[in-house]
């Protein structure tokens, strides 16, 4: 039993980091040189997404995040599983800061805390 927790642990968690960084990867292809230029109308910019690599590669991680989700959900409840994903939040602050420069307020990592913290009690066995 024990390494069925940690099995539903790691696929809950490896789809949290998934989910982060098909997030980052989705800001840097709208962000990006290469991306796409918001003014060049509604096709000039879906053609500049279809050709960002950033984009690309968010999706592909998506595509590994949806198969590690369906994984830890035939295993977890979905009680504990969905509330789980909540650090997804966590996470994209953490990486919105280390990754992209952003700048994070007190408010903001107070509350990215307090995520944390309600994920903890709905998730801790």
């Amino acid at each position: 039993m024990l390494i069925q927790s940690w099995m539903v642990f790691a696929l809950l968690f490896g789809t949290v980091l998934c989910d982060v960084c098909g997030q980052v990867c989705f800001k840097l292809g709208v962000g990006h040189e290469a991306g796409p230029e918001p003014f060049a109308g509604i096709r000039g910019f879906l053609l500049g997404l279809a050709r960002s690599p950033w984009i690309v590669a968010g999706v592909l991680v998506y595509v590994v995040e949806f198969t590690l989700w369906f994984a830890a959900l035939s295993m977890a409840p979905l009680s504990v599983a969905f509330p789980f994903m909540a650090l997804s939040y966590c996470g994209v602050v953490i990486a919105s800061r280390c990754i992209l420069g952003e700048r994070v307020s007190k408010r903001r990592w107070l509350g990215t805390v307090a995520v944390a913290a309600g994920v903890a009690l709905v998730c801790w066995p």
